[in-house]
């Protein structure tokens, strides 16, 4: 009887070692499991512009260099800044591209934001300029943006920074109204079909340089021109909003376009909610300056996209944390009013 006391004794101690050492081993084994999953979802545009291909190779550089981190991105096109400002409060995405003056609108709660203030929009990285580029058709008699009254023209998506950009310039250069054009609100490709089809006069494809949509339209058998902005035009236009800068959109960067088109533009920006993991956009924002060498040749509009341009045209909005640290670490000066 004692015997079997001890042997049950013995049995009981082994059982405890054995529970122990598997806690221990069960330990060893959770260091080495995967990272948790971090989903990464940037909003974007129309298929036909510049901000979803650009999104589109960000979530591919991210995937291929995050990946082993737990990093899943995936790209969704959108009606455009506003809409993806929108997203992001609501906190259906985690990234967003947008114009920098709506980003603004949007930090004071002013214009579009009025009722809607998103004081927790951060900037990541400014982008390329967003060229206003006001395509018409050659036989719609369209010569200025004054002469777009009772004409069919797309001001792009509901809510995108292109129709608020067409608002402003309708109003500002053309002493115009929405309610004086037949406006349509349709994606690039979409407005450069319509064209195409004798459906629309014209279209503002803002953008990055080239826009896609704008390449189809200039290669298509329907004869079109691009309007240009005189230095009187832009000065009327800038003195309601100073963020506007002029560029040129170059001869022969579109098929039959044979002369330089002064035109007008507003800097792009990757954004985030200050809600936003810092480490994580620590992590995205390197990977885009780190294998800038590797993205650069993917889209034109990348070309403007260099570290030393990443805060540069900025308005007072502040930098993510995440953002900040890689700028300081690579020895960017960074204005007080960026500074969260």
């Amino acid at each position: 009887m004692r015997k079997r006391k001890i042997l049950s004794l013995l049995l009981a101690f082994v059982l405890v070692v054995a529970v122990f050492a598997g806690c221990g081993q069960k330990t060893e084994t959770s260091t080495n499991e995967k990272p948790s999953k971090q989903f990464v979802t940037i909003v974007t545009g129309s298929t036909g512009g510049t901000y979803y291909p650009v999104g589109t190779i960000f979530s591919s550089l991210w995937n291929e260099k995050l990946g082993d981190r737990g990093v899943v991105a995936s790209v969704q096109s959108s009606g455009g800044s506003v809409e993806n400002l929108n997203m992001l409060k609501a906190g259906e995405a985690q990234l967003g591209i947008a114009m920098a003056n709506l980003t603004l609108f949007a930090y004071k709660g002013e214009g579009k934001f009025k009722d809607n203030q998103f004081d927790k929009v951060r900037f990541v990285t400014a982008l390329w300029p967003d060229v206003t580029q006001l395509v018409v058709t050659e036989d719609s008699g369209i010569d200025s943006l004054s002469d777009l009254k009772g004409k069919r023209f797309n001001v792009g998506g509901a809510g995108s920074g292109t129709e608020y950009s067409c608002k402003l310039m309708f109003e500002h250069v053309g002493g115009l109204t929405f309610d004086d054009v037949n406006t349509e609100h349709l994606g690039y490709f979409e407005a450069s079909s319509a064209m195409q089809n004798g459906q629309l006069d014209g279209m503002n494809a803002e953008g990055g340089l080239p826009t896609s949509a704008v390449s189809e339209i200039f290669a298509s058998k329907t004869p079109v021109k691009m309007l240009e902005f005189s230095d009187e035009d832009y000065k009327k236009l800038h003195d309601v909003a100073p963020y506007y800068g002029q560029f040129t959109v170059p001869s022969g960067l579109y098929s039959k376009l044979d002369k330089d088109i002064k035109t007008v533009g507003i800097k792009s920006t990757l954004i985030a909610s200050a809600d936003l993991d810092e480490d994580l956009v620590y992590e995205l924002v390197k990977s885009i300056y780190e294998n800038y060498d590797e993205i650069s040749d993917a889209h034109k509009a990348l070309e403007f996209v260099r570290l030393e341009e990443a805060i540069k045209g900025l308005p007072p909005v502040p930098l993510h944390p995440g953002a900040v640290k890689y700028y300081k670490e690579k020895g960017i000066e960074i204005p007080e009013e960026l500074l969260p």
